[in-house]
């Protein structure tokens, strides 16, 4: 049973120490995680049924198996019944006890932590009917009616969205446009004559 509880341990504190430090040298190295590859495809794709991004998600629940919290109650599992089998308990009791033990922290971190960074995550989106009108630039070029890429920024933070020239017009990687509408998820723009980003 000590070896259960030491591999549970060690490898929850592993788990951790490699995410930090894989997560800080990322990082700095400026990964994070959004890859941006220009590819042109001329292709029209029209998917039916429309999805509604723009509803209320303060309902919405996360679901508690969450890598954070897994590794969390692996470590205290483990932590717990190497102390409890230390200080003389049988196994049964330290498997229970650390059991229980492990399921709390991890229902606290997910209850006081996990949960409200992502209702803040949530109440900091912003609709799709406030875009109308914004201002972004093109980050793929659109032709006729291709799909191209846009980036837009929104409360200091920077997205990027497919979208179609609204006219069919060119638009040049790097030019700026305007978000005149948007449907199924696609935002579809014009260029900003003499604008500049």
């Amino acid at each position: 049973m000590l070896l259960l509880f030491q591999v549970c341990f060690y490898t929850g504190v592993f788990y951790t120490v490699i995410s930090f430090i894989l997560g800080h040298l990322l990082d700095f190295a400026g990964v994070d995680g959004d890859v941006d590859v220009d590819v042109d495809v001329d292709m029209d794709i029209d998917i039916d049924g429309d999805i509604d991004v723009d509803g209320d998600l303060s309902g919405a629940t996360v679901s508690p198996l969450k890598p954070i919290t897994i590794a969390a109650f692996v470590t205290v599992f483990g932590g717990t019944g190497m102390i409890l089998l230390k200080n003389g308990y049988s196994a049964l009791i330290s498997l229970v006890l650390s059991a229980a033990i492990g399921f709390m922290i991890s229902y606290l971190l997910y209850r006081f932590i996990v949960v409200p960074l992502y209702r803040a995550q949530n109440t900091s989106a912003v609709s799709q009917a406030e875009l109308i009108g914004g201002l972004a630039y093109a980050a793929l070029p659109m032709k006729g009616g291709s799909f191209g890429k846009i980036h837009y920024s929104v409360g200091g933070n920077t997205y990027s969205a497919p979208a179609k020239s609204i006219d069919g017009a060119e638009v040049s990687k790097g030019v700026p446009v305007v978000i005149i509408d948007i449907k199924k998820n696609v935002f579809y723009v014009k260029e900003v004559k003499g604008g500049s980003m």
